[in-house]
């Protein structure tokens, strides 16, 4: 578990062909989540689909960033939409599959 006080996430957001990708690294923490949190916010009221978030630079996540993507995940749905997480590291695909969530995110052979 992290608890350095200067845990740090960047949050990039691309849109592409009516599609978003959300590039995230870092750590997505409690302390950091609020970002990630603002920006599907403000995803949510956009018309885009997928909304792809691509861990590949993320090299910490806990439970409250767990959280947040599972909400995530659950909001778009039920807008109809597809989100989808993509190329998580190592550790974190780890994570995400000790948690119980894999399925939930088709992590499966996403590595």
């Amino acid at each position: 578990m992290s608890t350095d006080e200067s845990a740090t996430i960047a949050v990039e957001v691309q849109h592409d062909a009516g599609a978003a990708l959300v590039t995230l690294g870092g750590e997505l923490e409690f302390g950091t989540a609020a970002a990630l949190r603002t920006t599907l916010s403000d995803l949510a009221r956009q018309e885009c689909d997928p909304v792809v978030v691509d861990l590949a630079a993320l090299r910490f996540i806990d439970s409250t960033g767990l959280s947040l993507l599972v909400q995530a995940k659950q909001r778009f749905a039920a807008q109809g939409r597809r989100f989808e997480l993509r190329r998580p590291t190592h550790g974190v695909s780890r994570v995400i599959e000790t948690s119980g969530l894999a399925e939930l995110f088709a992590l499966e052979g996403d590595r």
